[in-house]
């Protein structure tokens, strides 16, 4: 997340700097290409001696440290996270390379043993001799006029020219933000009244919508996780995860399902008192002059003063191509936060609504919504969610305010990458897609993205043919397929069926 004024003395993008933290290392083994390393990223080298496919990964506990905003226009993070991708390709191509050649000391042991034979045939020798030279024995594998009203765009396959620097894996980290780097007052929370502890929530959900809209909200804050119509967030790739750091805020995301998508998140802070976890199924549908983001599953609250729990759904989100002011994206739809644990009835449902047929800016960001309890309505609310949000009478007299979004702090703080195990880490499995589209280099970019999804490809068809068991999450577990959960323990290390499929093309 980045407030406005996280980047404003910050100096132009150096992108010949850019691309030479991402350029390749001479290709020699991982002991080798140590040697040359600088002490910057020394620091981030794993030394566990021999590296095998059971060890393979960065040191346990590595961070890249950076200024809560945009990671990939600071240097700081680039040069950590650049290391560490440099780190990984060295240790595959160490592994590849052992592989290589413990498939020519069988090929030649077959080989010998088929002359001894006298069943050496032609195509066999040709066969042997392709394993010794490190040869595969068999080869791998205008937008909108080509689709139709209705269709799933979820497989469809853009070009890097559609796409923003950033994975929807990590746009949660508006909540991270909204936590940990603008002036808030948690004691609501605490509060005896159950409805000022809902409205509490709803607030806090408000900021998190306000700071997403295209000039962001009218205290100063916007989302570097934002994008015009013609551009998206990056589709995750399966068992992707991000784990993040900042101030008594911990977050931790992983792509669970590939088909359908869902991306599920968990962050926890302690001191003020508050759990939140979601399950985000986002699926993308091609309306003409539009596109309809259907956003299915569930975002939970819970409340560590009180042990209240609450459900809430998601809006939809829509990319319209044509307005009279040009084309815009906006939050539509209703929803309702309800408590789900014991206690009568209390619930708050918001309608957001639609600019309408003309597109007016004027007509934006309107949202309006009710408190209920178990006696009935309690309160009601209406305005903009750019700017103010009024208490509002049955007959929607204004009553006094209601919300107003909360104020940056002076110095956005900074933040922590946690990567799980360095190679399923959406900025470094994604980082030399991310600099390339930096870049402009849409060459490069296209290359990178087609390693990840062709590698995805693989690793799916190994599981619907049965060589592979279905997919297990590392980070989250599920007891319906439905709702997921963070697991109180989880093995960091890369799983191998991952790194076979997926990783070994991703930093080969």
């Amino acid at each position: 997340m980045s407030c406005w004024c996280c980047f404003r003395s910050a100096r132009s993008l150096d992108v010949a700097n850019i691309q030479a933290r991402f350029q390749p290392q001479d290709d020699d083994l991982w002991f080798d290409a140590r040697e040359h390393w600088d002490g910057a990223e020394a620091n981030v080298g794993d030394d566990c001696g021999e590296v095998t496919m059971e060890n393979v990964g960065i040191k346990p506990g590595t961070e890249f440290p950076f200024v809560l905003g945009e990671v990939w226009e600071q240097e700081e993070h680039q040069m950590h996270a650049a290391s560490a991708i440099r780190e990984m390709k060295a240790k595959v191509r160490h592994l590849l390379r052992q592989a290589h050649e413990e498939a020519v000391r069988q090929a030649e042991e077959e080989a010998a043993e088929l002359e001894r034979l006298g069943t050496m045939t032609p195509e066999k020798r040709e066969m042997h001799e392709r394993i010794k030279a490190g040869q595969p024995t068999q080869e791998l594998v205008g937008m909108t006029k080509h689709l139709k009203v209705g269709q799933d765009l979820t497989d469809i396959e853009l070009p890097p020219s559609f796409f923003v620097p950033f994975s929807t894996i990590q746009v949660a980290e508006d909540v991270v933000y909204v936590i940990e780097a603008c002036t808030n007052d948690w004691s609501d929370l605490k509060h005896p009244d159950p409805e000022v502890r809902i409205a509490r929530l709803v607030k806090f959900y408000l900021d998190m919508t306000a700071i997403r809209t295209d000039a962001g909200s009218s205290a100063g804050a916007k989302s570097p996780y934002t994008f015009s119509a013609m551009k998206k967030p990056l589709n995750p790739i399966l068992g992707e995860t991000h784990r993040i750091k900042c101030g008594k805020t911990a977050y931790v995301a992983e792509q669970v399902c590939h088909h359908p998508p869902i991306t599920t998140w968990d962050l926890r802070n302690e001191d003020i008192g508050l759990h939140v976890s979601a399950d985000v199924k986002a699926k993308p549908v091609f309306r003409g002059t539009s596109v309809q983001v259907l956003i299915g599953g569930e975002m939970r609250f819970e409340n560590l003063h009180t042990g209240e729990k609450y459900v809430m759904d998601f809006p939809s989100l829509f990319i319209r191509f044509f307005g009279l002011t040009g084309s815009y994206s906006e939050t539509v739809g209703n929803i309702s936060l309800r408590r789900v644990s014991d206690g009568p009835e209390l619930r708050c449902d918001m309608h957001f609504k639609p600019r309408g047929t003309a597109g007016l800016k004027s007509h934006a960001c309107k949202v309006e919504g009710t408190i209920v309890n178990e006696k009935g309505a309690h309160s009601h609310f209406k305005g903009k969610f750019s700017e103010t949000i009024a208490e509002v009478s049955a007959t929607k007299e204004h009553l006094g305010l209601f919300w107003s979004p909360a104020l940056p702090l002076a110095e956005p703080p900074r933040a922590m990458t946690r990567p799980l195990n360095g190679f399923t880490d959406s900025h470094c499995l994604w980082g030399e897609f991310f600099q390339a589209l930096i870049a402009k280099d849409m060459k490069t970019a296209a290359k990178a993205k087609k390693k990840a999804e062709r590698g995805q490809r693989r690793l799916h068809k190994a599981m619907k043919t049965g060589e592979l068991p279905p997919w297990t999450p590392t980070m989250f577990s599920t007891r319906d397929g439905e709702r997921w959960e963070l697991k109180d323990e989880y093995d960091e290390r890369v799983q191998q069926s991952w790194l076979k499929y997926i990783g070994f093309r991703i930093y080969e």
